[in-house]
């Protein structure tokens, strides 16, 4: 039988996320060049267990970085294991991508790892899932690559399919999240380019954007531009719109100052910028991209970040005032790729753990060297109502060579307590138990 807890404890994402990593970074003295941010570290190899009945496949007699006192278990076999989210009755589901599917993973007893059945299957590219309760109904919301899927879901079925959102562009980055907030759907719509302008000037719709539509499929429309692959998406606890969000690569040097470097491609400069964002999402939010990139200048923090030219799409601001950009909430070490994110509120994570997010991160693709795929945790400032710098919470994926045996996608809590972590890599579910007492 799935686990059970109270309704009124449940979140559709259970309010948790994954972070991003935190490698070292490198200071040679130009600015705009990040700073490792506080609370780095303090994380220590832990075996990973295997559930029985699961085969660990990559994760066979590896570990993973965690806090003092944490377990880590290799939970369930998923290949392609992408994003996560938790029905009321205590099954967690998980998206596939490629594979098309959406599986069901009902937890079991005695050490065994979940029952594993497909919910959904023939879906395109699935990715983001959200659930929601309207009038007495379980509603789950799928990210299907060119729209935005409904189905009633209860009792580990699903029924009376329809499509809130239809025919948007493919290619690039089309990996949507859709997140409900009332009786409305917030999705992301990703770039199709590194930093061409086209994104913004010549597709319908354009693209680079975060988008909302009522759960009816009525009143589709803009909410922020300039964002270029925003494909984390939660609600903070003053119930406001965030996203994590997957910046540039190859950006030239965008200072004119006694380096005589602007303009140029300086290898030092793209390994660490431009940084990728956490930035709250309001009507009318404008992020810059591909005009403005993040200036880390004097930030030491990463947090509230201005920005500042690029020079080949904007060459002294001509374009667009990166002045009048919305300011970044917090900067992510540069070539992240964050993926997962979810806010920890309401949810069973222990207390140092229960006001923030868990920002997920797959890892850099190009960088060298490559930036490691991790979990992370920042905190909430009520007071300020924003996200504070994060601290490292999951390493370990990534070899001392680069090499990499899984990379991580999604970190949500469970009902239980425990942190579950996606790897489409190795096709797993983690998790990770928090020490007792």
């Amino acid at each position: 039988m799935p686990m059970s807890f109270p309704a009124t404890a449940w979140r559709r994402r259970s309010g948790a996320a994954a972070v991003v990593s935190l490698g070292l970074v490198v200071t040679l003295g130009a600015p705009g060049l990040a700073q490792t941010p506080p609370g780095a570290g303090h994380l220590s190899p832990v075996a990973l267990t295997v559930a029985g009945g699961v085969d660990p496949g990559a994760a066979a007699g590896q570990s993973l970085n965690l806090r003092r006192g944490w377990t880590a278990e290799v939970w369930a076999n998923v290949p392609g294991a992408r994003r996560l989210a938790w029905t009321p009755d205590g099954r967690l589901l998980v998206s596939t991508g490629a594979t098309g599917t959406v599986m069901a993973l009902t937890p079991a007893a005695g050490g065994q790892g979940p029952a594993v059945t497909t919910l959904i299957s023939g879906l395109n590219h699935p990715q983001g899932l959200d659930i929601a309760t309207r009038h007495g109904r379980h509603i789950l919301v799928v990210g299907d690559r060119t729209r935005i899927v409904a189905w009633d879901y209860a009792n580990g079925a699903v029924s009376r399919q329809r499509v809130i959102v239809d025919g948007l562009p493919s290619g690039g980055h089309d990996r949507i999240t859709p997140v409900i907030r009332g009786d409305q759907v917030f999705y992301n719509l990703g770039s199709l380019t590194n930093d061409d302008p086209v994104d913004r000037t010549a597709t319908t719709p354009e693209r680079a954007t975060i988008r909302r539509a009522g759960l009816d499929g009525t009143g589709d429309r803009l909410v922020a531009t300039g964002v270029r692959n925003g494909s984390g998406l939660d609600l903070a606890p003053d119930g406001t719109l965030w996203a994590s969000i997957n910046q540039a690569d190859n950006q030239p040097y965008p200072f004119r100052d006694d380096t005589g470097q602007y303009g140029e491609l300086v290898p030092s400069y793209i390994n660490e910028n431009p940084v990728d964002q956490v930035a709250r999402i309001t009507a009318g939010t404008e992020l810059g991209w591909p005009y403005c990139v993040p200036d880390t200048t004097g930030r030491e923090h990463l947090t509230d970040l201005g920005y500042v030219a690029q020079p080949l799409r904007n060459p002294d601001g001509a374009i667009l005032d990166c002045s009048t950009v919305d300011r970044t909430a917090l900067g992510l070490p540069a070539h992240s790729a964050p993926l997962g994110f979810a806010f920890t509120h309401d949810s069973a994570l222990p207390r140092s753990l229960s006001n923030g997010a868990l920002i997920t991160s797959h890892g850099s693709w190009n960088r060298t060297p490559p930036r490691e795929p991790s979990v992370v945790y920042s905190a909430w400032d009520n007071r300020k109502r924003t996200l504070t710098p994060p601290q490292d919470l999951v390493t370990g994926f990534q070899n001392p060579d680069g090499t990499r045996w899984g990379r991580s996608v999604d970190a949500i809590p469970g009902p239980d307590g425990a942190l579950y972590v996606s790897d489409d890599a190795a096709g797993l579910v983690y998790r990770l138990a928090p020490p007792r007492g």
